[in-house]
């Protein structure tokens, strides 16, 4: 059944590797009085112990900080209620 709601939505089929780092990164925030940024240090280790060549590392540093950026803007919305 059709979903009008996704319809035009860009093909994202070959990209879940960068959701998936992701989710993985996030695991490395540190959290305190709040939550902070995934550490450049740990999205570069999970680009060199994946074997990404640089072209991919690019993509997932740039890809997870666009990421963390949303969702760190959506955690501090939310708990200002």
């Amino acid at each position: 059944m059709p979903v009008p709601a996704l319809e035009g939505r860009p093909n994202t089929t070959g990209f879940e590797w960068l959701w998936e780092a992701f989710v993985m990164l996030s695991s490395c925030r540190q959290s305190g009085m709040g939550i902070g940024p995934i550490p450049w240090t740990a999205i570069q280790r999970y680009a060199e112990v994946h074997g990404f060549d640089e072209e991919e590392t690019w993509l997932v540093h740039g890809v997870t900080r666009h990421l963390d950026d949303i969702f760190i803007r959506h955690h501090n919305e939310k708990q200002r209620g």
